[in-house]
């Protein structure tokens, strides 16, 4: 048997083996004749295409040759001699016979010398034709009027290439003229082929000797070049296969001879023009010898090995199935499939993880009913069998849905997803999927999306949410609410002192305190920092009540914020700031309400803190002003809406010594503003930064005009420096920078500084007003004895003069307290060998005690007022000033 089966597949292989090289040499045989019919088209295609090029070449070259020789007659040149020739009008004549070859570009008939005697062209009736050199000579001195044809040549007229046609005609008296025409080689080229389609053909005119004249595609390169090798007459009519003309790439080569001057014309198919359509059938035949052959080939093989492919297949199914079973075992969710009737069919270990109960019970054929049945006395605990039968019946019903998905939370805390979906033939598969994870961590994004991750209260996005509701709730109860903002005071102080970890300890315990001091219905949120928001909730219907309410609340709050903390076992003390609104009379936005209680909280920030306040209207207003100010500040900063205002500093005797700087705002629409209204904007907004700069920056500008102008060289300026704007690192650099810049000379500057801005750090005062006293800049103690001076710093200040307040000087013969003061100021000006300059200088009664007591000079209305410095130096100028 075997042996038999042996014969049977050496048979099998033996038959196809000789149908399959059968099929390869029928195809090698086609192929074959294929080849010889694509070269033999090919062949017939050249010989017909040179043909009628040929003649349609021969009838253009004829056309050319029939108007040079027409001329003769036209223009009766036999009966004429050469200077009775009317240039003109044998250009007029000429131009018409020209009009009648489209082939022709211009005609000229020119004498032996190339003088041109008339012309197609009229600008060119006139002067020398410039032909290719010998053309002309070898035209005439043939013994019979023959056409001659020129070497390709670059036009001078048209700058494209071009052939000259000559042929002499003879005139009266024997001498010959010469008829030119010009003929663009292009046109030829079109001639040559007549609308042909063929891929890739060259087509080229030529002589005996292989030069080129004119070529399909052209070939500027190469026109006017000889071609190897040259066309042989043996060749004419013969279709050779040899290189092309043009390419040099092996092609069916035809000729033919021309009527003229051993004129030919060829035409040059490329191999892989003529055997393209023969290279796709060859394949074509090719790839069905090849697939027939392959499909002999894999019949034969599929009889061969029937038997074992049978086998093969029979262990891919078990295969298969092991790893199906594998599979289902080793993934993550619980698989268990049921089937048309709600009998278990399959299951994997997964599922009996989720249900441990099950797995006694469990087996295919079994019940889903029952395993239900199993699983509700597990997991239901001590319930009715009424409850458990209706249970089980809840979800039996369920699994008629079709596809369905529901969790169940087993008392083991473990969330799990059921997702019910039923197959094809009435199945059900369910998968059992473990989200206890998922949930949590969407419980805790929830967390972090609505509370603070520091103390565990509602954020801004959850405050903003209740408050929106409660806002809502309020409308519809009649009933009031409160929202308080706090904000701890000095907290920036203690994270700055003992670290971000104690303030964050800080924050924790307020917040507990906060949280007790309120009813369970009310929000304490933190909006972030040390701010905290808190929301009250059903107050009295009656406004002066609710406040009250939120009165009481506040004073909690504040009290028990006044009980010390306990900070890694060290006590700490803090208080805090309440701003306060009542919401619920009307509609109202949330955004404007935190609004309002943040503008209360400042309000007691600016009051001294540890205190509760309301909301005012009032103070929503100068808020709104201070802002617009502050836009106004900065616009006018960018516009140079500014300028310095200028006011005598005079000695005792009168004579102007100097003078100081005072700033003044020039408002687009309130006209002059005045310093004490945005100086102290521009400190807290920083503005002042750039305002000094500018103020600085002016006077040394003005201080340098004035060194050149002899009344005003030895002028000192005081300008004033604030206290942020001499605390910059680099204000020494600033204001050397500016110095040099402007040329200004550093001992008549003199900066003023206040008492608090030298006490606020003593040490960086002293060695930045060193380092300027080193280039020479004077200081004066702006405001002298308003502040809390010591003798023990301002002996280590480089200063150069005391400022007398005006509050002293204003209070001269008033109060005598004031006057003795101004006398210790002077007194102690004298021992320290400074100046002391007296300001607010207003009657002749405070002039004639300063001076009697010896201070030495004064600033005040009494000697001028402040003016910008056209009007100031022209005050100098025009009067002396009174003593």
């Amino acid at each position: 048997m075997i042996r038999y089966k042996f014969k049977v597949q050496h048979a099998v292989a033996a038959i196809t083996a000789a149908l399959v090289l059968s099929v390869l040499a029928a195809s090698v045989v086609l192929v074959r004749d294929l080849h010889r019919n694509a070269i033999a088209d090919g062949q017939a295609q050249a010989s017909r295409f040179v043909s009628g090029a040929q003649a349609a070449a021969n009838r253009s070259l004829l056309g050319v040759d029939v108007l040079l020789a027409s001329l003769s007659s036209l223009l009766n040149l036999e009966n004429m001699q050469a200077d009775w020739l009317e240039g003109p009008l044998a250009g007029k004549l000429i131009q018409g016979a020209t009009r009648q070859n489209l082939l022709v570009r211009s005609v000229w008939l020119i004498d032996a010398q190339s003088t041109v005697l008339a012309s197609s062209a009229a600008r060119s009736s006139e002067g020398t034709l410039d032909l290719p050199k010998g053309f002309a000579t070898e035209a005439i001195s043939h013994p019979i009027s023959t056409l001659v044809i020129s070497q390709p040549f670059m036009s001078p007229n048209s700058a494209e290439m071009v052939l000259l046609f000559a042929r002499h005609l003879p005139l009266a008296d024997g001498t010959k003229l010469l008829a030119v025409a010009e003929v663009p080689v292009n046109p030829l080229t079109t001639i040559l082929v007549q609308g042909a389609d063929i891929n890739a053909l060259e087509a080229t005119i030529e002589r005996s000797n292989g030069q080129l004249l004119a070529s399909v595609p052209p070939q500027d390169t190469l026109t006017g070049s000889v071609l190897s090798p040259a066309m042989t007459p043996q060749s004419f009519g013969v279709v050779q296969t040899m290189p092309s003309r043009i390419q040099q790439r092996p092609a069916l080569v035809a000729s033919r001879p021309m009527l003229y001057n051993e004129l030919l014309i060829t035409a040059s198919i490329p191999m892989d023009t003529v055997l393209a359509e023969w290279q796709f059938q060859a394949q074509l035949v090719g790839m069905v010898g090849l697939v027939f052959s392959l499909f002999l080939g894999a019949a034969g093989y599929a009889a061969l090995r029937y038997l074992q492919s049978m086998g093969r297949a029979q262990r891919s199914i078990s295969h298969a199935k092991a790893t199906t079973d594998q599979a289902l075992e080793s993934m993550e969710s619980g698989f268990l499939l049921l089937d048309a009737q709600r009998r278990v069919v399959t299951w994997n270990r997964r599922y009996l993880e989720f249900y441990p109960w099950q797995t006694a019970e469990i087996r295919v054929g079994r019940s889903f009913e029952e395993m239900l049945m199993v699983t509700a006395t597990e997991t239901l605990g001590d319930v009715p069998q009424q409850a458990r039968e209706q249970w089980v019946s809840n979800r039996m019903a369920i699994l008629k849905l079709g596809m369905h998905s529901h969790e169940r939370e087993f008392p083991n805390g473990r969330i799990i997803e059921i997702t019910e979906r039923a197959t094809p033939d009435g199945g059900v598969v369910i998968v059992y999927q473990d989200v206890t994870r998922l949930r949590r961590a969407s419980a805790e994004i929830a967390q972090l999306a609505y509370f603070d991750p520091l103390t565990s209260l509602p954020n801004r996005r959850l405050l903003t949410d209740r408050l929106q509701q409660a806002l809502i709730a309020s409308l519809r109860s009649g009933r009031r609410g409160a929202l308080l903002f706090m904000d701890l005071d000095h907290f920036k102080t203690l994270n700055d002192t003992l670290g971000h970890d104690v303030g964050d300890l800080l924050l924790q315990q307020v917040a507990v305190r906060v949280k007790n001091c309120v009813r369970e219905a009310d929000t304490v949120a933190r909006l972030g920092g040390d701010e905290f928001v808190i929301m009250l909730l059903d107050l009295s219907p009656d406004e002066a009540e609710a406040a009250r309410q939120a009165q009481l609340v506040g004073d909690n709050i504040l009290r028990a914020m006044a009980e010390p903390f306990t900070l890694h076992e060290k006590s700490h003390r803090s208080s805090c700031s309440l701003g306060a609104t009542l919401f619920g009379e009307d509609t109202q936005d949330a955004a404007e309400l935190l609004k309002q209680a943040d503008i209360a909280m400042y309000q007691v920030k600016s009051s001294g803190r540890n205190a509760f306040c309301f909301f005012d209207p009032g103070m929503l207003a100068v808020i709104e002003a201070r802002a617009a100010l502050e836009i106004d500040l900065r616009l006018a900063l960018q516009e140079a809406q500014f300028e310095l205002f200028y006011q005598v500093q005079a000695s005792s005797s009168g004579t102007p010594v100097g003078a100081e700087a005072l700033i003044r705002w020039h408002h687009p629409t309130e006209g002059l503003v005045l310093p004490a209204r945005f100086i102290g904007v521009a400190e807290e907004t920083g503005l002042i930064l750039p305002m000094g700069l500018w103020v600085m920056e002016q006077a040394c500008t003005q201080l340098a005009a004035w060194q050149s102008q002899p009344e005003f060289r030895h002028f000192q300026l005081s300008v004033n420096v604030s206290a942020r704007q001499f605390r910059q690192p680099d204000f020494v650099n600033q204001v050397a920078r500016t110095l040099r810049a402007t040329g200004a000379h550093a001992e008549l500057l003199k900066l003023e500084l206040t008492e608090s801005l030298v006490l606020d750090n003593v040490e960086d005062t002293i060695e930045k007003m060193h380092a300027l006293k080193s280039l020479g800049v004077r200081f004066s103690m702006d405001d002298f004895g308003t502040g809390h001076s010591s003798l023990s710093y301002l002996t280590r200040l480089p200063l150069n003069q005391l400022k007398i307040d005006q509050s002293f000087v204003h209070n001269i013969g008033l109060q005598a307290t004031d006057s003795i003061i101004i006398q210790t100021i002077i007194g102690m000006g004298r021992n320290l060998g400074l100046e002391v300059l007296a300001e607010g200088v207003e009657t002749e009664a405070q002039h004639s005690f300063l001076s009697a007591h010896g201070c030495d000079l004064h600033q005040g209305y009494l000697l001028g007022r402040p003016q910008p410095v056209g009007a100031f130096m022209a005050s100098l100028t025009s009067e002396e000033i009174a003593a």
